[in-house]
This record gives C-alpha cells, sequence and structure tokens, in this order.
C-alpha cells in the first residue's frame, strides 16, 4: 500500500476527468449521490483519526523536546558507549531557519508499471509550531526514476499539508470537537528528462513545481474519488510517522533510563 501510495499519489486524474462536464440529465440515485458529494466537499475532508494522528505525532515530538532540553540525547552520545559517539541533532532546518524533522519512507524498486521498473524514494518533513502546541506543516516527497531505457524520466511528487491540526477544544454545532477540513493540502509535480537533474532532499524546493493543485478547490476541485483516496493514503503515512516518531522518543527515553542506572551503578563491596 505504501508503495501504491507513493507512485500514484499525484497521478490524480486524467484531464478529461477533470473537466467533464455533467450528463444533462441524471437519475434520483445520481442526483442524491452528487448532493451528498457537495455537502461532503462544504464541510471538507476531517477525520478523528487524522487529527488524533496529528495530535500524537506533535506529542512525540513535544516530549523529545523537553529531553533534548535536558541535554539527555548529547549526554547520552558522550557517556553511554564504551566510546563517545557522534551526536547527531533532532532538527534540520530550512533556508527559512525553521527547524524540522526528517522521517525516512519507503525506497526500493517498483514494477507496478510492469515491465519498465522504477526506483522510488519518500521522505516527510514535520515541522512543530515554535513553542510546539502543535504542528506547522507537514510535507511528503516521493522521487523515482525509471531504472532502464535510454531516457530517464524523473519525477517528484509532493503532499504539503499547510495547516495540520490534533484535535482541540473548538465545538461544532452539534458540541462535537470540530475536525480540520484538510480542503487545503497541496498536490505537487515535478518532472524532468536531464539526466543531471536531482532535486535536494529539502522541504524547500528551488524551483516550481511543473503541476500544482489544491484538494478542495472550491472553484475547481478534485473529482471526488481521487479526494478520499488521496485522504485515505495520507492517513497511512500518518500512521507511520506517528510510529516512527514514537519509537524516537523510546530510544531517547531509553536513554534516559541508562543514564540513571550508569550513575547509580557503583559497588558498594
Amino acid at each position: 500500500m505504501i508503495l501504491r501510495f507513493s507512485i500514484t499519489l499525484f497521478f490524480l486524474i486524467g484531464i478529461s476527468a477533470i473537466y467533464a462536464e455533467k450528463p444533462a440529465s441524471a437519475t434520483l440515485k445520481e442526483r442524491e449521490t452528487q448532493k451528498q458529494i457537495d455537502l461532503q466537499r462544504k464541510n471538507g475532508f476531517g477525520d478523528n483519526e487524522i487529527d488524533t494522528l496529528h495530535a500524537n505525532i506533535i506529542g512525540n515530538l513535544r516530549k523529545m523536546k523537553k529531553l533534548q532540553d535536558l541535554g539527555v540525547d548529547k549526554t547520552a552520545a558522550q557517556y553511554l558507549a564504551h566510546t563517545p559517539d557522534e551526536h547527531k541533532e533532532l532538527y534540520k532546518k530550512d533556508k527559512d531557519g525553521k527547524p524540522y524533522m526528517e522521517i525516512k519512507l519507503p525506497q526500493g524498486q517498483s514494477y507496478i508499471d510492469y515491465p519498465t521498473v522504477f526506483l522510488y524514494d519518500g521522505v516527510a518533513y514535520i515541522f512543530p509550531k515554535e513553542d510546539f502546541s502543535d504542528l506547522d506543516k507537514i510535507i511528503l516527497t516521493f522521487r523515482r526514476v525509471n531504472a532502464d531505457g535510454t531516457i530517464h524520466v524523473k519525477e517528484m511528487r509532493r503532499l504539503v499539508n499547510p495547516s495540520p491540526k490534533s484535535e482541540g477544544s473548538e465545538k461544532d454545532e452539534k458540541g462535537e470537537a470540530k475536525l480540520d477540513t484538510n480542503s487545503d493540502i497541496r498536490l505537487e509535480y515535478y518532472r524532468s528528462l536531464t539526466s543531471d537533474t536531482i532535486w535536494p532532499n529539502d522541504p524547500v524546493q528551488p524551483a516550481e513545481p511543473d503541476i500544482a493543485m489544491v484538494l478542495n478547490d472550491e472553484k475547481d476541485p478534485l473529482p471526488y474519488e481521487k479526494q478520499k483516496h488521496i485522504m485515505r493514503s495520507y492517513k497511512k503515512m500518518l500512521r507511520k510517522i506517528s510510529k516512527q516518531t514514537a519509537f524516537k522518543l523510546r530510544n531517547i527515553e531509553l536513554d534516559q533510563k541508562q543514564m540513571i542506572t550508569k550513575i547509580l551503578d557503583y559497588n558498594t563491596n
């Protein structure tokens, strides 16, 4: 499923599917279906699990930040191993100086367009807000290139969530937690036929995308089935990011426990 997501995420629709006109006449069932679709688009693509995953991810980052402020990661690198280890910073910084955590996504070979074989890789960039109260931005990037042939087509697809929100205290008219609509998620596609083109492993790209679309543009929304597919795929990636940040947090917490044990480990005999 990861592979399918990484390869097909931005092959969203054929041009004819985007601009296809509605039939002149529609059955009652078709009209009711369209009514439900219009209502869904109006309300956005909120999802309880997505908001919960956002909350889990920023919660993990917040706890890591506290341990990092205590110097646990630096101290562990210096003293836990038999020889001092190189300390690796948890966060990198973009060109504007904003910190982000880089999470590796799957890489390998893709046979989905067999007989053409592709090499692919993926990375997620997780930006916390300055005070770590919530997430500031999430960028999922997937790159691929055909592994054989005389012409190599290099592609990069990105999903950018500019405002990922966690479970909040804001309520809707029913008194339930108001969900993030996710309508402003942006989809980007880059393509090149030149052999020396390499898009930098960086959240801020120097070049503009060849194609850019918004998930739920009010004036020109994507086809409904593609909208649902994107949200399902985004949720699957969030699950993996949540697990990886939780794993990073557990490692730092384990380092802290080992440091305490090391301090108390003396022979009284």
